[in-house]
């Protein structure tokens, strides 16, 4: 059940959460305006810990689960939705190869494009590992 926040007779409430309300001056109904604190305002998307399984793998903890299908189309709405740049690219893109006794990709270990860049994830395709980047994208 989400948690209550009460405010009594129109004083912060304990957290820090604000309220102001608004009889509409007869123009329209009653309104009750709501400043999150920074306890309950959302949490923007943005980098994670990052801990490989024993094959390499790793996914972003936060990202919704948009169940088995192909169809990125959810997943890209998301990303457009969360305000990011996505930037990836295969193991087999890069320099060198992976040995061939690493069937996951252990060995691999991506460098971020820039400072601002976080890992989204790695993870394998039918053309092998992949890394995915995202940032904030910045706007003017």
């Amino acid at each position: 059940m989400p948690e209550e926040i009460i405010f009594v007779n129109d004083k912060p409430a304990q957290c820090g959460c604000t309220s102001r309300f608004s009889d509409g001056d007869g123009q329209y109904s009653n309104v009750f305006y709501v400043t999150p604190c920074s306890i309950h305002s959302p949490k923007g998307f943005g980098p994670a810990e990052v801990v490989r399984d024993k094959d390499g793998w790793w996914w972003h903890p936060d990202v919704p689960d948009f169940g088995e299908g192909e169809d990125p189309a959810p997943y890209l709405a998301w990303v457009a939705e969360q305000r990011l740049e996505l930037k990836g690219w295969h193991a087999g893109d890069e320099t060198y190869d992976l040995p061939e006794e690493d069937a996951a990709c252990t060995a691999w270990h991506p460098e971020s494009p820039g400072p601002e860049w976080f890992l989204m994830g790695i993870f394998d395709t039918e053309d092998g590992p992949y890394v995915s980047w995202a940032r904030r994208m910045v706007t003017p």
